[in-house]
């Protein structure tokens, strides 16, 4: 279930209908909006992060916390994971006729979308069917997943992900228990840092000691670092002093639709490097 920023949490009454949430799947009122990952020292865009939306008709542009539990609870993920997945891919390929570049797009795997068999055949066919490289399309797994039976389907499809060329991202890292033989076995290539440990690093000292040394054990295992829910430049320059690679949250740019992506990124593309720290 590539959802994005949504956690599963104890289900309560839905909220709204089977029918409504179907309907909305299928007519594309529930899409991906695209949030900006970019270099922490210069600004440059790495890529990006697909995350579930739905332009309601009525309510307007609705959050995942008001629906992706309801998709939930009544079995519509594998529905979304494929949408999100077709969405991120159509528009990679969309920016790329548009002559607008973005190195991936990092979509959550879920262990519902994880568990399916030949996950990797079919996403290896959808990827083709694009015409793009498999290193364009990102897995983002919770930390929590990699922590399972070496002979399971869940494990099959992230190495089978993995050798197809997929880069692997370990979500939300310091919220679990994954092993660094897990992070080995599974060829994670950047580790999550959740927002959590990110929301005021710059006046905590205990953060930054967090930080800093998840950073030091990724670069000895030869990892990047991304850390996530940045909104303040304070912050955003803390992180860039302790070493984190990639930072992505609103300081940098809201999630946004792939139109309005198409639009940002020259300007972003535009703006010097030496100056976006403190612009």
């Amino acid at each position: 279930m590539p959802t994005g920023a949504y956690r599963k949490t104890p289900h309560t009454k839905p909220a709204v209908s089977q029918g409504a949430l179907e309907q909305a799947l299928c007519e594309g009122e529930i899409r991906a909006h695209y949030q900006p990952q970019v270099c922490s020292k210069t600004g440059a865009v790495t890529g990006c992060e697909a995350l579930a939306r739905w332009l309601h008709p009525k309510r307007g542009l609705l959050a995942p916390a008001d629906f992706l539990p309801q998709i939930d609870a009544y079995g519509l993920t594998g529905c979304l994971g494929a949408l999100m997945v077709e969405n991120a891919l159509t528009a990679l390929s969309d920016w790329d006729r548009a002559g607008v570049y973005m190195p991936s797009v990092a979509v959550n795997f879920a262990q519902a979308d994880l568990n399916r068999p030949y996950l990797a055949s079919q996403l290896a066919w959808d990827i083709d069917r694009h015409s793009l490289a498999p290193d364009r399309l990102t897995i983002e797994i919770l930390e929590t997943v990699p922590n399972r039976p070496k002979n399971s389907v869940i494990v099959a499809n992230i190495v089978g992900l993995a050798r197809l060329g997929c880069g692997i991202d370990l979500d939300d890292f310091g919220t679990g228990h994954a092993t660094l033989s897990a992070v080995r076995d599974f060829a994670v290539g950047r580790i999550k840092i959740d927002r959590r440990f990110v929301r005021g690093v710059h006046r905590a000292p205990r953060l930054q000691d967090g930080i800093l040394a998840t950073v030091a054990m990724a670069r000895e295992l030869g990892l990047q670092t991304l850390a996530e829910g940045v909104e303040t430049p304070a912050d955003l320059a803390t992180l860039a002093d302790l070493g984190c690679d990639v930072v992505q949250g609103f300081h940098i740019a809201p999630p946004m639709a792939a139109s309005a992506m198409a639009a940002w990124m020259p300007r972003r593309k535009a703006r010097s490097s030496s100056l976006w720290l403190t612009a």
